[in-house]
């Protein structure tokens, strides 16, 4: 999918506003430079360099707008990431440093202090699902306001594999379809509580004690549909899905990004949609949350 369109669907679905979701011209004073790597730059220059205030849009669609020293991202600006959360804040040598606001795709804020590019001091969270909000504190990127209860994810010993039942003709071998830290044929409740870290660990505003929604039978079926469809029209690219799952359990919007071919993009999002969730938890209650879907679509042996 091309980024213009990327960054469409990104606004239309979750509200992204128009300064970074559309096009930047080039005004007085500006120019326009290709960066290594595919990026482009429009802004003020100093001797050739982007100095003094600039908008940035890479070659993986990460896009910064705002102040600029020398070439880096030093200063105020705001940014809108692949994945869709979005920052506004302080940055330094290219990171979110000092105070600022990230906004998560997958629901909720933080508000506070970053170093680095990861969230370092006190700030206040809103967290997904219930919008409740509190303060919170973080070390170098973990939280320590608070004494978790569930285990930090040891590396994986294993990783577990969905494999195509249907060998190819000469073959014994069955195809690799999909590998995983954690087992895709079992629901939330037969995960590990250290399996369970790993899903929560892409929900950056998750509170400690709530639960993000998964598929009531893991992601298995989802993934093999998946793996037919990219064998049906060749791709090989990244996808990312997002389902957003109500406090019934019942899917209430789907929105699809990366899949260049519309169709094979609206039939993935079709195929997401089937899968039957369980829903989210917020202090103890059933609520609303998006699940993600981040896929490369290619097939290993």
């Amino acid at each position: 999918m091309h980024t213009s369109a990327f960054l469409f669907a990104l606004g239309m679905a979750f509200g992204c506003s128009s300064a970074l979701a559309q096009g930047v011209g080039a005004a007085a004073g500006e120019v326009t430079l290709k960066l290594p790597g595919g990026g482009t730059y429009i802004g003020t220059v100093t001797n050739g360099v982007p100095d003094g205030k600039g908008y940035f849009k890479d070659a993986d669609g990460m896009q910064y707008e705002g102040e600029v020293h020398m070439g880096q991202r030093t200063g105020v600006a705001e940014a809108l990431y692949p994945n869709g959360n979005r920052y506004k804040g302080e940055w330094k040598d290219g990171k979110p440093d000092g105070n600022g606001t990230m906004t998560y795709m997958l629901g909720g804020s933080y508000e506070g202090r970053w170093k680095q590019g990861v969230r370092d001091g006190r700030g206040i969270m809103t967290f997904a699902g219930s919008g409740r909000r509190a303060e919170v504190g973080f070390m170098e990127g973990e939280r320590v306001d608070i004494k978790s209860s569930v285990p930090e994810p040891e590396p994986p010993k294993e990783r577990y594999a969905l494999r195509d039942a249907n060998a190819k003709i000469g073959s014994h071998f069955s195809h690799k379809i999909s590998t995983s830290a954690i087992p895709l044929n079992v629901g939330w409740e037969q995960l590990t509580p250290a399996q369970q870290r790993i899903v929560r660990d892409d929900f950056p505003a998750l509170d400690e004690a709530d639960e993000p929604p998964y598929p009531v039978k893991g992601p298995q079926t989802f993934f093999a549909r998946l793996a037919e469809l990219g064998g049906k029209y060749q791709l090989h690219e990244d996808l990312r899905v997002y389902v957003l799952i109500g406090a019934d359990g019942k899917v209430v919007s789907v929105t699809s990004i990366g899949i260049e071919d519309p169709e094979a993009r609206r039939l993935a999002g079709v195929l997401a949609g089937l899968v039957k969730y369980k829903p989210a938890r917020c202090g103890g209650q059933p609520c609303q949350m998006i699940f993600p879907f981040n896929v490369r679509l290619s097939v290993t042996y």
